[in-house]
């Protein structure tokens, strides 16, 4: 009872890390140990789910706890303070960089992952700025974009290091996501779930392959696309110097707390390796 509780908690704490900008549930789940057998059963569930049902069942409760209850906190911190909890969101992300560049480069950094990277930052950086500034960009949710929601944060499960709630704040849905989670309203809730699983059921031992035969330049085309995703969310126009001043220092807290959680993290990997060798 005891390790199934502590196992509801680990599913809280991924939960949160799902839904906070900056923060990756997929590194959640490899902090805990979880993120090996929850592979193994997505890419072969019919012979690992047995053996994994009792690691995965506490941590599926916590992690629906987690991202449900923090939904509603966060949707009303938008509400109060928008731009300094963007900024907390930006510094967040930013923490997290330096990690996500280490795990790029874990396998050695050859012209092919410099290519990936460039063009992935510069593409995409140039077609979210045409998205937000060329077009005018306004998206009203729907269906649609909730099953897009939910298929973004079924990579973000996949990829570990990954943030999907940044494309969300991009794309202007973030807060109206969060509302419709934290009061359960099933026209947002069952759209999300839905593109979640088709993701994680369908493309989890496609990506898995893909970091086993290209790590190296999968994972700096991520690192480029994190980088395009953050430059359109900084915001540009300030109201007074005192609000430039404190917006910074949020952007300073996200940071702190990123390398604080990049920190953890690496101590229980590192732990995890020596276990699993």
């Amino acid at each position: 009872m005891l390790q199934f509780l502590l196992r509801i908690l680990q599913g809280v704490i991924i939960g949160i890390g799902g839904i906070l900008p900056g923060v990756s549930g997929g590194a959640m789940c490899v902090i805990f140990g979880v993120y090996r057998p929850l592979m193994e059963t997505l890419s072969h569930p019919f012979q690992n789910l047995r053996k994994y049902f009792w690691t995965l069942l506490p941590v599926g409760i916590g992690i629906a706890v987690g991202f449900i209850g923090l939904a509603g906190l966060v949707d009303q911190i938008m509400r109060l303070h928008e731009a300094q909890a963007v900024c907390a969101f930006i510094g967040l992300i930013l923490g997290m960089l330096p990690q996500l560049y280490k795990d790029a480069g874990e396998q050695g950094r050859g012209a092919k992952a410099w290519i990936s990277f460039g063009v992935s930052t510069v593409v995409l950086t140039a077609l979210f700025l045409y998205l937000k500034y060329g077009t005018g960009m306004h998206i009203v949710p729907n269906i649609g974009w909730w099953i897009f929601c939910g298929a973004v944060w079924g990579l973000n499960v996949i990829v570990p290091g990954m943030s999907s709630s940044s494309t969300m704040i991009f794309l202007g849905i973030y807060k109206p996501m969060l509302e419709g989670i934290s009061h359960l309203r099933p026209q947002v809730v069952i759209p999300i779930g839905i593109g979640a699983a088709a993701v994680v059921l369908l493309l989890s031992r496609a990506v898995n392959a893909l970091f086993r035969r290209h790590h190296t330049v999968t994972y700096h085309a991520i690192l480029g696309a994190v980088i395009a995703m953050l430059i359109p969310i900084i915001p540009l126009e300030f109201v007074s110097v005192s609000d430039s001043i404190f917006d910074f220092i949020c952007v300073a807290a996200g940071f702190a707390v990123s390398l604080v959680i990049n920190h953890i993290s690496q101590k229980y990997l590192k732990k995890l390796e020596v276990e699993y060798a």
